[in-house]
């Protein structure tokens, strides 16, 4: 009974895949203003969250702090190893991006 509910829950998870939002328990942007038309923009995806979904929903947010185009500044991208645990043996990354963003 319990392996069918941990895979139950798993099947559950796994449809869950962050979609443009802000920042709620399952990923989105965050952002915070550092000075005029200057942004710290990050975007956390979850363990069904392409790489390339972060990346793409991080420029649409830093497209919508600056409608004029921005450049990105100390631009940092990673995974880190969280979430979703069974037994010790399954892990799953959480992609995500952080970078300052400038306005032009």
């Amino acid at each position: 009974m319990k392996s069918i509910l941990v895979v139950l829950s798993l099947g559950l998870l796994t449809a869950c895949a962050t979609g443009y939002q802000a920042h709620t328990w399952s990923g989105g942007y965050k952002d915070s203003k550092l000075g005029d038309g200057h942004y710290l923009v990050e975007y956390y995806g979850n363990g069904t969250t392409s790489p390339a979904t972060v990346e793409q929903f991080w420029a649409k947010r830093a497209t919508e702090l600056c409608p004029t185009g921005f450049e990105a500044v100390n631009n940092n991208t990673g995974a880190t190893d969280g979430g979703i645990f069974v037994g010790g043996a399954v892990s799953i990354d959480h992609p995500w991006k952080k970078a300052e963003i400038k306005c032009k």
